[in-house]
C-alpha cells in the first residue's frame, strides 16, 4: 500500500478539521433534570471503569482450564505407553 503524500496528509487533516467543527455545531447541550423524590436523591450509577474486564476474566480462566486438561491428558497418556 503506498504511502500518503503530503497533499493527501493535508486534506486528511481539513477533513478531519471538518468534521470535528460541524459536530460542534450539530450537538447542543442538553439539560438534565434532577430527580428528587420527596427529598431524596436517587444516586446514579457508574459504569465500571474497564467494562470488558470480567469477559476477558472468563476467557482466560476458560482457556487455563483447557491448556490444564491438555498438559493432563499428555501426562496420563505418556504413562500408558
Amino acid at each position: 500500500m503506498p504511502k500518503k503524500t503530503k497533499k493527501e496528509k493535508l486534506l486528511a487533516m481539513y477533513h478531519k478539521k471538518l468534521r470535528l467543527l460541524e459536530k460542534k455545531d450539530v450537538t447542543t447541550s442538553v439539560v438534565q433534570p434532577k430527580v428528587t423524590i420527596s427529598n431524596k436523591v436517587i444516586p446514579v450509577e457508574n459504569k465500571p471503569v474497564n467494562q470488558f474486564f470480567y469477559s476477558d476474566l472468563k476467557k482466560s480462566i476458560l482457556l487455563i482450564i483447557v491448556i490444564l486438561g491438555i498438559e493432563v491428558s499428555l501426562y496420563f497418556f505418556k504413562l500408558i505407553k
